[in-house]
């Protein structure tokens, strides 16, 4: 898989979010417009999927578009992620938090030369 940088929107029962990732070279790091940043790695799959894990800390305080209760301190929170092959193609994919599900469609922004 090339390295890219990727636009997520999110969607949840309680609003929605957007973020900026970079997916490559095993890596899986962002932000999002709720100050949340995200680390993570991946595997490539021989049918060109993603499968790995990405964590990241909500803020104490912090609104869920989940529609989950704002926790009084800092939580660390780890997902396992699949991404399909061509996962951005415009197609919404709903990613599974402990905190609720989480719909989200990519677009690439630009290829990260090497």
């Amino acid at each position: 898989m090339a390295k890219a940088l990727y636009v997520a929107y999110f969607t949840g029962v309680a609003g929605q979010s957007i973020g900026l990732f970079y997916i490559g070279d095993g890596m899986l790091v962002g932000v999002d417009v709720a100050t949340m940043q995200y680390d993570g790695s991946y595997q490539n799959k021989p049918d060109g999927s993603l499968e790995g894990v990405v964590e990241y800390v909500l803020p104490a305080g912090a609104s869920l578009i989940t529609g989950a209760p704002a926790s009084a301190a800092p939580t660390r929170v780890s997902v396992k992620l699949a991404l399909p092959a061509d996962f951005a193609d415009g197609r919404v994919i709903t990613i599974e938090t402990p905190l609720g599900p989480v719909n989200a469609k990519f677009e690439k922004v630009k290829d990260v030369p090497s």
